[in-house]
């Protein structure tokens, strides 16, 4: 091993503290420890990947000391595994691409932006706020230090017009197991007919090129370690507004989910993605837990009650954004009213009167009567914020509701889930977009759930009228062994019943992916695909690729 990892140094001419030996203290929130055959890697230059890759295939041939490589971009994969690598029975480095963080190359007129593996979140915002761009950034509720590259690779999705990030990819680049570099025909075509083809246009922004589509099989994959993207980013519209409805009925969330098919219908490209959340998961962005940080149990109905009316709470919240001009946004919000009069019990946008005076109250008037509006408003503000893609932490609270150690409140520095020691797993189904489906996936969630101790928390994230995904948090104290038992088993029988009744996962944590059926059709060609690409298993084997053409040990 450590023969290994001076070769690695001497190889990339890194110090001891870029190349190290990970024993026990691997980032990771909820997944076994990574064995002690872990070698953390983290480098300056793109070129360093290659020799990496060169010393892989050195090691492969001889059979001496084979590793894998699990490259990551920041990390900061909360609940799916973060910076683990997933289990081989090799030598595995992690390569730590945060290094990389370069913004290489942007278009103020049309908003084309190519970035590294690096380019955080916020640090996307603060260039395009330097250069006056009217552009937004493709932001998540995982926070502003966590990769646009990494989660656009993870087909990630969030809630500013287009929520479906990878579809806003147009070119991949990076380096092939054989440390060949992958570009797209049209970079290729453009490098034959100029020296200066580093910025071909049009590769940036035609996403398909020529032949069978490729980069696709670049992402939620292991097949290429990626040194740049490029994304067409949103423009920002004229005017903005956000609407939030609140209904109290405890039959109501009918009502609600008709609503928001009708929006879809009839302004969908005017309103983005359309959340719909439950009351104990506004509750939990509102109110501590009253339970206590540590305590294994779920609230109460009576302390729900009891939060609900402090701050009050709905049964429902639907949370949506309209972007246009001004005359469309006018009519839009007209429209809105329109569909939700009578079904809604309450209606409010962030454009009316009665918010700005509420926020300048809030923040102005030493009225204690004021205070858990304050929260709310708050809360609102920054949820605003991240629908106008401005990065923010509104959503990563939630991950500390059962830390027993740590507090997110009044940090110094940004929130770091996995480091902090949070324990957190996502259940982030599709669920079929119909009224009884997902009625049935809320009574499933809500019976399942306390079995475990955890905490029924549901958010609906409608992409489109047609595209429904939720996202369960399972959030537990990470030093009770019980909890972490509780939480998998939890997961486990959600994932189980909920595929019964048409409820497929469309992201899978290290775990997951390993228990895949390798059998399936689709999983042999994609394991297939990966033989092709890298026969001795260099890059992440095991990422979303059961199929095991050829065993790490015999690689050789």
């Amino acid at each position: 091993m450590n023969k290994l990892i001076s070769a690695i140094r001497s190889r990339l001419k890194l110090t001891e503290k870029q190349v190290f030996e990970v024993a026990n203290n691997m980032v990771t929130e909820a997944f076994p420890r990574p064995p002690t055959n872990c070698i953390f890697v983290k480098i300056e230059t793109k070129e360093q990947i290659a020799f990496l890759l060169e010393l892989a295939h050195e090691c492969a041939d001889s059979g001496f000391q084979q590793f894998s490589i699990y490259p990551i971009s920041t990390g900061r994969n909360w609940g799916y595994g973060s910076s683990s690598p997933n289990i081989t029975n090799t030598i595995a480095v992690v390569l730590d691409l945060s290094g990389l963080k370069d913004i290489k190359y942007f278009d103020a007129e049309s908003g084309i932006v190519t970035v590294t593996p690096g380019v955080t979140q916020q640090q996307l915002y603060d260039f395009l706020q330097g250069e006056q761009a009217p552009f937004m950034v493709p932001v998540t509720g995982a926070g502003p230090t966590t990769s646009i590259l990494g989660n656009a690779l993870e087909r990630g999705y969030g809630i500013t017009p287009v929520a479906d990030h990878f579809s806003a990819v147009t070119a991949i680049k990076g380096f092939l197991a054989d440390g060949s570099f992958y570009e797209s025909s049209l970079q290729a075509m453009s490098d034959t007919a100029t020296d200066n083809s580093s910025d071909c246009y049009v590769d940036k922004t035609f996403k398909w090129k020529h032949g069978p589509y490729l980069d696709g099989i670049f992402t939620q994959s292991g097949n290429i370690i990626v040194t740049e993207i490029t994304i067409a980013l949103a423009r920002k519209k004229p005017a903005f507004d956000s609407f939030y409805m609140r209904f109290f009925g405890q039959d109501s969330f009918e009502n609600a989910y008709d609503i928001v098919k009708e929006i879809f219908n009839n302004l969908e490209g005017v309103v983005g993605s359309i959340n719909l959340m439950d009351k104990r998961r506004v509750c939990a962005m509102v109110a501590e837990n009253p339970q206590g940080k540590g305590n294994h149990a779920v609230m109460t109905e009576k302390q729900v009650d009891y939060i609900a009316k402090k701050y009050d709470v709905p049964e429902w919240t639907i949370v949506g954004t309209i972007y246009g001009t001004e005359k469309v946004a006018r009519a839009a919000k007209k429209d809105v009213k329109a569909i939700a009069k009578r079904k809604a019990d309450q209606i409010l946008f962030s454009s009316s009167l009665l918010i700005k005076l509420g926020v300048f109250a809030t923040r102005n008037l030493p009225v204690k009567a004021l205070a858990n509006a304050k929260i709310q408003l708050e809360k609102l503000h920054k949820g605003m914020d991240v629908m106008q893609g401005k990065p923010s932490e509104v959503a990563l609270p939630l991950a500390y509701w059962r830390n027993s150690r740590v507090s997110p409140n009044n940090r110094p520095e940004h929130l770091n889930p996995a480091k902090d020691g949070c324990g957190l797993l996502w259940y982030a189904p599709l669920v079929p977009a119909r009224t009884a489906d997902m009625k049935n996936f809320i009574d499933m969630v809500r019976s399942i759930t306390p079995k475990y101790n955890i905490e029924p928390m549901i958010t609906f994230t409608n992409l489109s009228g047609i595209s429904t995904d939720s996202t369960i948090p399972i959030v537990f104290d990470l030093e009770n062994p019980q909890a972490v038992r509780d939480a998998h088993a939890c997961l486990n029988e959600l994932v189980s019943k909920g595929l019964k009744q048409g409820f497929i996962p469309y992201r899978l944590n290290i775990k997951q992916q390993q228990e895949l059926n390798a059998n399936s059709t689709f999983w042999k060609t994609a394991g297939e695909i990966a033989h092709a690409l890298d026969p001795k298993g260099i890059i992440s084997p095991d990422r979303y690729n059961p199929y095991k053409i050829i065993k790490p040990t015999d690689r050789k």
